[in-house]
């Protein structure tokens, strides 16, 4: 016993230095804070670019409008927009509208039949195709919280005007087989010696019912107005754009009965745009 005493001894005396062997042999993970991370340990903690953290740069945007005026019902035409954000604070915009315009005389006659109605006196309906091109400035941008930007739109283009007659729909009595009739014509034949004879109005006729006898009137527009940008989702675009129109005719269009023909036409608009960044 007193001979293998020693030899424990030994043994508790060498198992420190073998355990600083192994650990000084085995490849270090920390790093002293005056060491620069290797490449590979930035890579590993280092989130890569291409997972989708880069932010998107805005190149344009595209859009669809609905749009209601001073100057027709609650719906006025559509319209299409095409913009480029090379500069942040100005970018060049084309865009087509298509509205429809009444005279603000317009009113529904009181006489109806089976709840039809018409417009008391008009003679054509007037439908505004306008290419445009213009420019608008930013005002006010969003915040990086979100919220919404303002920006400031001047338009201009030619004005092509659509002249359609305004069609009725009448019945009349058929003096050869003394049936009841009822037919599309113009206003026009109303207030002369309509070739049906006695007639009475029942209601309004198709819209593009007499697109076959439509005249063309070119003119030219001018549009200023205020977009409002609102903060969406994604790539995502919506605004509210007011604004102001003037619309110059080649010649004056009539489209009520017993006014004057006018060539110059204003109107007030608000359109609801929406649509995608690219």
């Amino acid at each position: 016993m007193k001979q293998a005493l020693p030899k424990y001894v030994l043994a508790l005396l060498l198992m420190p230095s073998l355990i600083w062997a192994q650990r000084s042999g085995s490849p270090s993970t920390t790093t002293s804070p005056n060491q620069i991370p290797s490449k590979a340990s930035n890579s590993a903690k280092t989130p890569n670019s291409n997972t989708g953290t880069s932010s998107f740069v805005e190149r344009g945007t595209w859009a669809i409008g609905l749009t209601t005026t001073t100057n027709s019902g609650i719906f006025g035409g559509f319209n299409l927009r095409k913009s480029w954000n090379k500069n942040p604070s100005r970018q060049p915009i084309i865009g087509l509208d298509i509205v429809n315009l009444k005279d603000y005389r317009e009113f529904t006659s009181p006489f109806s039949y089976n709840g039809r109605s018409y417009i008391e006196g008009k003679i054509n309906n007037l439908l505004i195709v306008r290419p445009e091109f213009g420019m608008q400035w930013m005002l006010f941008k969003k915040s990086s919280e979100g919220g919404a930007a303002l920006k400031g739109i001047l338009a201009t283009g030619p004005s092509l005007g659509i002249k359609i007659p305004y069609y009725v729909d009448v019945s009349y009595l058929d003096p050869n087989t003394g049936r009841t009739i009822i037919k599309s014509i113009p206003y026009t034949e109303t207030m002369a010696n309509s070739p049906t004879g006695r007639s009475v109005i029942v209601g309004e006729g198709g819209y593009f019912a007499g697109s076959g006898d439509s005249k063309m009137v070119p003119g030219w527009h001018l549009k200023s107005g205020f977009d409002i940008e609102l903060n969406t989702i994604k790539r995502n675009y919506l605004s509210l754009e007011v604004g102001f129109i003037v619309d110059v005719f080649q010649n004056p269009v009539e489209i009520l009965n017993q006014t004057s023909p006018r060539s110059v036409y204003t109107t007030g608009y608000l359109t609801f745009f929406f649509g995608r960044t690219y």
